[in-house]
Parts: C-alpha cells; structure tokens; sequence
C-alpha cells in the first residue's frame, strides 16, 4: 500500500530481519509499505487514480480517512472522562467506532495504554 506522511520527519526501516537498513521519511512524501506498518507509523494511506483533463493524462492522489468528515466519533471520545484530544485522535486513526466496539466484542488486545483501554472497554462495551 502507499502512505503518505504528513507530519513531522521520521525513520522507517526496510529490508529484511538482518539484512535491513533505514530511510528518512519527510514531510509530505511517498512510500510503499505493508498496512501494518503504515499504520503503527501514523502515515495516511493513499490511493492514485489515473484521470483525463482534455488530451493531457494526469494522476490524482487521494488520502483515504477512517473517520467521518464531521468529526462526531472524535467528540464522542473527548467526552470520555481520562481522554484527551490527542489519545482521541490516535484513536480515531486507528479506525472507525465500528472497528473500535467489533474489536472489544472479540475480547482483542486494542493498541493504546492499558488505563485507555480500560476506559473504551468500559464505554463500548456494552454496545
């Protein structure tokens, strides 16, 4: 998959287990990795379509959201007492409310602090 990053500076590593090395990866740039990585490194993921203006091709890049464009499962996650805008936002770019209380139906470890954990247990639960 392609990701795109789009803030600040960071490394990622490539290659094999023991034959790897190291890419700096700045704003606004490209790369080609597995969702997992791309993911655990907070990247957009991105998608290229191929598109016609007249005679001229030109490439579109679109970023793929996990989150509705109003923003109303991140209010959601703010109300809870313990977290704040920035867990918020790792959770919602985790993935969608959906994903979230499918996740702590199947008893799944979520990929976040165990004090968080136990507050989105706690609050989706039940649902």
């Amino acid at each position: 998959m392609k990701f795109i990053n789009l803030g600040e500076p960071i490394k990622v590593r490539q290659g094999e287990p023991k034959k790897y090395w190291w890419i700096t990866l700045r704003k606004g740039e490209t790369i080609e990795l597995t969702k997992r990585v791309g993911l655990n490194h907070k990247l957009k993921k991105m998608k290229e379509t191929i598109g016609q203006v007249g005679n001229k091709i030109v490439e579109t890049k679109q970023f793929e959201e996990n989150f509705s464009s109003d923003g109303t499962f991140l209010k959601e996650l703010q109300k809870i007492k313990g977290i704040g805008k920035k867990t918020a936002s790792d959770v919602v770019t985790w993935g969608t409310r959906e994903k979230l209380i499918e996740t702590i139906k199947k008893r799944e470890k979520l990929p976040f602090r165990d004090d968080t954990e136990g507050l989105l247990y706690q609050r989706y639960g039940n649902e």
